[in-house]
């Protein structure tokens, strides 16, 4: 049975120096978008916490939310991804009481990119 050469290692390390600087350039390039994703997510936690997170805003926070906890991750943001899918989860059924957390988990989502931003 024929068994597969293992690439040299100065190509896999070369190969993963052009994807970690063109994961950088793609960052820059979409860092405004996030940053006002994180802005308009900061506005829906402090309208849910005040009670008036209206559903059409419920909405455009949940294709937010989804949005960034599908792109956070390719960028290294792990934690970021999470918290953002929690948020996900929260406003695909909302409660009362899940609601309210929406205020925390937008800082904490904050936080989580802070070395980015």
């Amino acid at each position: 049975m024929p068994t597969k050469k293992p690439k040299p290692v100065a190509v896999d390390s070369q190969l993963d120096t052009q994807i970690e600087s063109l994961l950088a350039q793609l960052w820059q390039k979409n860092l405004p978008t996030i940053r006002e994703r994180l802005d308009l997510m900061d506005q829906f936690g402090s309208a849910a916490v005040a009670g008036s997170l209206e559903e059409h805003t419920r909405i455009e926070a949940l294709n937010i939310a989804h949005k960034l906890a599908g792109s956070l991750g390719m960028f290294g943001y792990q934690q970021g991804t999470e918290v953002a899918s929690k948020m996900e989860r929260i406003l695909r059924s909302p409660t009362p009481e899940t609601l309210v957390t929406l205020h925390t988990l937008a800082s904490d989502l904050r936080k989580s990119l802070a070395a980015g931003l």
